[in-house]
C-alpha cells in the first residue's frame, strides 16, 4: 500500500518527495502525515513546492521575544529573505477561533532538499505571536521559504513543529 502511494506521488512530481507533518488526522495531503496535534488552533493544513511570489510578503521575527504580530485577516508570510521567481517550500497555517490571544508561539522549519546533486539543509526558528483580539473567523496565513535558486531544487523532506511559549519572551 505505502509503496504504490510513494510511486503514485512521485509519479506527480516535485511534491511526491516532501514529507511534513500534519496538525489534523483528517487531512488528506499529499506526503508523509504524522498523526500528532501540537497546537489545537494553530494548525498547518497543507505544504508544497512552489515558487516566491511578484509580491515580497512580510517576514517573520526569528529574534525570540519579538515575535511577528499576526495580521488580523489572512495573508502571505515568509521566513528567510526571497526573490521573486525562486523555487519555494510553501506551508499553509491555519489560526483558529479560539487561539489564545498575545500568545507567542515558536515554530520550527527543518527542511533537506538538494540543488542538482548536492544535498543541502536549513533549520530556520521564527517566532509570531497571536492577535491582542481573538479572531472573529479562521485566518490562514501562506509561508514562503526562499531556496535561492531559480532552478534545479529538489525537496527531499521537511518537517514543522510549533509550540506555545508560556509568555512573550520565554521561549525556549
Amino acid at each position: 500500500m505505502i509503496g504504490a502511494l510513494v510511486t503514485a506521488f512521485l509519479a506527480m512530481g516535485g511534491v511526491g518527495g516532501v514529507a511534513f507533518q500534519v496538525t489534523h488526522l483528517n487531512e488528506s495531503l499529499t506526503g508523509i502525515q504524522a498523526p500528532t496535534q501540537f497546537l489545537t488552533h494553530w494548525q498547518q493544513v497543507g505544504s508544497e513546492s512552489g515558487q516566491i511570489p511578484p509580491f515580497l510578503p512580510r517576514a517573520w521575527s526569528g529574534a525570540v521575544g519579538f515575535p511577528s504580530r499576526l495580521p488580523r485577516l489572512s495573508g502571505a508570510e515568509r521566513i528567510n529573505p526571497v526573490t521573486v521567481g525562486d523555487q519555494a517550500l510553501v506551508w499553509v497555517f491555519n489560526e483558529s477561533v479560539g487561539m489564545a490571544t498575545s500568545t507567542e508561539i515558536e515554530i520550527t522549519f527543518n527542511i533537506h532538499y538538494l540543488v542538482g546533486v548536492t544535498a543541502t539543509a536549513a533549520s530556520i526558528t521564527v517566532y509570531i505571536e497571536t492577535q491582542r483580539a481573538a479572531p472573529r473567523a479562521t485566518q490562514t496565513f501562506t509561508v514562503y521559504w526562499d531556496s535561492g535558486h531559480a532552478a534545479g531544487v529538489t525537496y527531499v523532506d521537511q518537517i514543522e513543529v510549533a509550540q506555545a511559549c508560556v509568555a512573550v519572551g520565554t521561549c525556549p
